[in-house]
């Protein structure tokens, strides 16, 4: 593949990503996948990061959405929700995946520190370190909700960084 049709593919990869944040989780996995395989196009980053980085990333987005579907996020939902008989099972395991979710988007944030890194290193693109100190902060708030619209908004700055990068 060629290097500019590889930085497309993340960029767009990227913007999916964060889209799905707010569309739905299938659509962030599919663009987490579209960026990793940028990422492996361009040789960035050591292959054992990207492949934990983009384990952790697809397991923490399935962990959200689980927790999302089965706690809701909306007053009426919520309200039907305490109509359950079993709430407090209902509640324990929305808890839990979403408990799994913060957890596993932080190791995600761990591996790609690393890449973005290299990225920046490699295209001298400052986008990338933004986008690496948001990706951070956003997963380690990811435990409220606030977090993920700041990972959405790392994605964001991903994708905009692959696309106008220049590699040397």
């Amino acid at each position: 593949m060629d290097i500019d049709a590889a930085k497309v593919l993340g960029g767009l990869g990227a913007f999916l990503a964060a889209i799905g944040f707010f569309a739905g989780w299938p659509a962030s996995v599919v663009g987490v996948v579209l960026l990793y395989v940028a990422l492996a196009e361009l040789r960035i980053g050591v292959g054992e990061d990207r492949s934990k980085w983009l384990v952790y990333a697809i397991s923490a987005l399935v962990a959200f959405g689980i927790a999302q579907a089965i706690l809701g996020f909306s007053l009426e939902r919520l309200r039907t929700w305490w109509e359950l008989p079993a709430r407090g099972l209902t509640l324990a395991v929305g808890l839990a995946a979403w408990a799994a979710g913060w957890v596993l988007q932080v190791a995600s944030a761990y591996r790609l520190r690393h890449i973005l890194a290299a990225l920046q290193s490699r295209t001298g693109e400052s986008l990338f370190s933004i986008a690496n100190t948001l990706y951070w902060w956003g997963s380690a708030l990811a435990v409220v909700a606030i977090g993920l619209i700041i990972v959405a908004v790392a994605y964001i700055l991903m994708g905009v960084g692959l696309i106008v990068a220049k590699t040397q």
